[in-house]
């Protein structure tokens, strides 16, 4: 599935190299997504798992493979309904939330 939306997002900085490799090795360009929301008139989405094939997809040149979670693939993902705050914080890893096509803290 192609993404159509402005910004995708990340709270993910950290990336192993060997990982990254071998996920370029075996062509793994899966990346989950959340459900669209919005923040302050922004569209966007969080990668919630695929960090490492989302860099295999870029080093290699080609589109990653976007799915989109849902409630019965990702608990946080309910959260949605009732906060987008409660679930940033559900999602949250390492850094601050980022937009991953430009690599800038936007929040």
């Amino acid at each position: 599935m192609r993404h159509t939306k402005e910004m995708i997002i990340s709270s993910q900085r950290y990336l192993d190299g060997d990982i990254v490799q071998a996920k370029r090795a075996a062509r793994d360009y899966a990346v989950t997504l959340s459900p669209e929301f919005e923040i302050d008139g922004r569209r966007m989405q969080v990668v919630l798992d695929g960090h490492h094939s989302l860099a295999a997809a870029r080093a290699d040149g080609v589109e990653p493979r976007y799915k989109i979670a849902s409630v019965s693939t990702c608990d946080d993902v309910a959260l949605l309904e009732s906060s987008v705050d409660d679930f940033m914080a559900s999602v949250w890893i390492d850094s601050d939330w980022y937009d991953v096509a430009t690599g800038q803290d936007i929040f």
